[in-house]
């Protein structure tokens, strides 16, 4: 038998409620337990199932939400939501030139994205902080890469 991926169950701010949802029903809840959100097991954008625990040889479970949908690449709602929470605390409390307001959004997706440009993106981000502090730090932290995490950690 070849492994397939069951489907997980996660509420809209990220929380995984059940990475076997169908394999383990009686898990399931139609509200989160930890925040009280709705839960869902597609993706809102395409419908596909969000991919769970895999079941194989070795079982492998899910212990963080995934941020991208696996199949149109949409960010998923808990995703979406921290990338909105950063860009919004930036513009509010930032202090932000507008040249610096205009990249700032980019910067923040390029990040979350874990794309080539996020390295870059992490470095103009840590100069904004250096020169208005960290507004943003814990938010965009939840969801940077291990390489735009380390660039944006040590303080230079």
């Amino acid at each position: 038998m070849q492994g397939y991926y069951d489907i997980a169950q996660i509420c809209l701010n990220g929380h995984v409620i059940n990475s076997s949802s169908k394999e383990c029903p009686q898990n399931n809840k139609d509200f989160c337990p930890f925040c009280g959100e709705k839960t869902i097991t597609e993706c809102p954008s395409c419908r596909v199932s969000i991919q769970g625990c895999y079941h194989g040889v070795l079982v492998a479970g899910l212990d963080n939400a995934p941020a991208f949908c696996h199949s149109c690449g949409k960010a998923y709602p808990w995703t979406e939501s921290k990338i909105q929470t950063a860009i919004q605390i930036f513009a509010e409390f930032g202090g932000l030139d507008d040249g610096e307001k205009r990249t700032i959004e980019n910067d923040i997706r390029n990040i979350a994205r874990d794309v080539p440009q996020g390295e870059l993106s992490a470095m103009r981000i840590k100069k904004i902080w250096q020169k208005y502090g960290k507004i943003a730090y814990n938010v965009i932290m939840e969801f940077a890469s291990k390489t735009a995490a380390e660039i944006l950690k040590h303080p230079e």
